[in-house]
């Protein structure tokens, strides 16, 4: 079955619902480099809230790396350990600390990453180091003056930007990223966030750039309304069904994602809050 991973197997890229792996979601990325405008950067949310970024604790990597050995002695089909939060996996230590000591554990352990694709790039030997296969990196634009909207700063190189400038260099790490992994053999998955009022009309030409650089796969997702969101409505289920028409002209699309937090095991729609 390994060859079917993770087409078939993986429960965020397969678009069939048997055969899934099971995965965890480790919380150990507290620091984030951006502010997106629908985040509240709320680490202690409750265990009543289903949205990406969402969780109930704060990880170290040795309560992490516990946790998980727990959690597979009770799910032989627990297969995947993920890192997708509560900030950026890539801008904290402790997820390569926690990946490497599991990996030291359980080498036949599937590894995944969800990223907004800042650091991808140069993170990327750590990765394959780690044999990290597949990759979720956030882009829900093209439009740098959409990016500056959705955005509302981000650390890049070192320097606190904002506007058209921030929103312009926030795209090109993404795409320079998803290129530089699909060259060197790690699958992307990208999630895109439909926001109406700011993307609607640039969802054909978002996925076709992901297909330019070597996305495998693009999952379009409702907004969750939230902090600076919170007035902007989600799309209509026939806007998220127009959309993900749209980018199939160009990419494969994900149907059955539920937004997961950060803090659950299990498969998508069946999830046990750690």
């Amino acid at each position: 079955m390994e060859q079917l991973y993770p087409n078939v197997l993986h429960p965020c890229w397969s678009n069939s619902r048997h055969h899934l792996w099971e995965r965890i979601h480790l919380p150990v990325a507290g620091c984030c480099n951006t502010k997106c405008a629908f985040c509240d950067r709320n680490q202690a949310s409750s265990c009543h809230t289903h949205s990406p970024g969402a969780s109930r604790i704060l990880m170290n990597p040795e309560e992490a790396v516990g946790r998980f050995l727990e959690e597979i002695e009770k799910r032989p089909n627990l297969r995947i350990a993920a890192v997708s939060g509560p900030g950026e996996p890539l801008a904290n230590e402790t997820t390569f600390s926690t990946l490497h000591r599991i990996k030291s554990a359980r080498p036949d352990i599937h590894f995944c990453l969800s990223t907004n694709g800042i650091l991808l790039s140069e993170q990327i030997p750590r990765l394959l180091k780690l044999n990290v296969e597949t990759v979720s990196i956030s882009i829900s634009a093209i439009n740098p003056r959409s990016a500056a909207r959705i955005y509302e700063w981000a650390i890049l190189d070192g320097n606190l930007l904002q506007g058209f400038e921030m929103g312009k260099r926030i795209i090109q790490k993404q795409l320079e990223g998803i290129e530089r992994a699909n060259r060197v053999g790690i699958r992307v998955k990208a999630n895109t966030i439909l926001i109406p009022p700011i993307n609607r009309f640039e969802i054909g030409e978002i996925a076709r750039n992901l297909a330019r650089v070597g996305a495998s796969l693009q999952n379009i997702v409702p907004l969750v309304p939230n902090a600076n969101m919170k007035h902007i409505p989600p799309p209509s289920p026939a806007e998220l069904t127009s959309a993900r028409q749209t980018g199939s002209k160009y990419i494969k699309q994900f149907l059955h994602c539920h937004q997961c937090r950060s803090d659950v095991v299990g498969i998508p729609g069946q999830d046990t809050i750690l």
